[in-house]
């Protein structure tokens, strides 16, 4: 049996499948079509408020309040620096003042700029200072982000002498020439504690960008420094009575007569060493004036009767000095005070 197909014209078409929406997704759909398109709308009244540049500024003491110093630094707009060692939260831990209570004073925005003028409290000082503001890239695209401005980092501006590293907040940091970066605002102590020397810490508050705040630390000499320039005295001296001349070169003592020596030498002996003490003026370090006593004796001729004589005499010298401490190497420089000299009885 053949089948008929049926005329070309009758041929049924496929049935269009239906899209059925399950009530409960599209209530979900609506829902997300909804909050985009809020969130949307109200992004310019969040970039006026919850983002806005004071706000910023707001975040950023608030990071520095809690020792976050990731934080902050992430809502800076700041050159680079390879001396990171004072940008850490040891650092703000160790602080003994951080900023508190912020209130904004005024803000202002031209463009992708702005200002913002804030009061806050450092210590026991109330302080108020304006920073600038730069637009950022915005955040998801959407919500604008104003970074604190630091054309320059502020710094420690350090005069030291005898150590190449101070103590920032009780945290080793180079003492670069060039200054420490700081953040700002904030309390600061500045010492160190080398083995030959120490400081001090002294307090600096560091308020703005582009700051550069002085510090002058005085070094005072340590218990091991003390004994370093004892040993090293006494080592001067006692080669200083090895020569054999009346006038030991490069030495704190000698002896004058009229006589001529015989033989052309002379014995020293030290027969007490000075007692060492250490004296700080600033960044000069000296010996503080001490006696020693030393011996010298020989043989001599009397140049107006020709009396030859062994002599002794013993000679009370008052020694001081100067100490620099470089890299770590101690060095001394034994004077006479006054130069003064022990001298023979004028001949008969």
């Amino acid at each position: 049996m053949t089948t008929t197909p049926p005329p070309q014209g009758t041929r049924k078409q496929p049935r269009r499948p239906r899209l059925v929406l399950d009530p409960r997704a599209f209530r979900l759909l609506l829902a997300a079509i909804v909050a985009v398109l809020l969130t949307v709308a109200s992004v310019p009244v969040l970039n006026l408020t919850a983002h806005a540049p004071q706000r910023a500024v707001v975040a950023y003491l608030s990071a520095l309040e809690d020792g976050d110093a990731s934080r902050a630094l992430g809502l800076l707009a700041a050159p680079s620096t390879r001396n990171t060692a004072a940008l850490d939260d040891a650092v703000l831990a160790n602080a003994w003042s951080l900023p508190s209570d912020p209130r904004v004073v005024d803000s202002r925005v031209e463009g992708d700029r702005a200002t913002v003028t804030v009061g806050f409290t450092l210590g026991d000082s109330s302080h108020e200072e304006t920073y600038s503001l730069v637009r950022a890239a915005p955040q998801w695209g959407l919500f604008d982000r104003w970074l604190i401005e630091v054309e320059k980092w502020p710094r420690l501006g350090l005069d030291v002498t005898g150590s190449s590293v101070v103590e920032i907040n009780g945290v080793a940091a180079p003492a670069d020439r060039g200054g420490v970066p700081l953040l700002f605002p904030a309390g600061y102590t500045v010492g160190f504690n080398a083995e030959y020397l120490h400081a001090d810490p002294v307090r600096v508050d560091v308020l703005r960008p582009g700051e550069i705040a002085p510090v002058t630390l005085d070094p005072e000499p340590t218990e091991a420094l003390a004994s370093e320039v004892a040993a090293e005295a006494v080592a001067q001296l006692d080669a200083c009575a090895e020569q054999t001349t009346l006038m030991p070169s490069g030495c704190p003592f000698g002896f004058e007569t009229d006589h001529e020596i015989l033989g052309d030498e002379v014995a020293w002996s030290i027969v007490e060493h000075p007692s060492i003490t250490l004296t700080a003026d600033g960044t000069q370090l000296t010996v503080a004036p001490a006696e020693a006593v030393v011996e010298v004796s020989g043989r001599s001729r009397d140049i107006v009767t020709a009396y030859e004589s062994d002599f002794t005499e013993r000679i009370i010298v008052r020694i001081t000095g100067l100490v620099t401490v470089a890299d770590g190497e101690v060095s001394v420089t034994l004077v006479n005070e006054g130069q003064s000299l022990g001298q023979s009885p004028p001949a008969s």
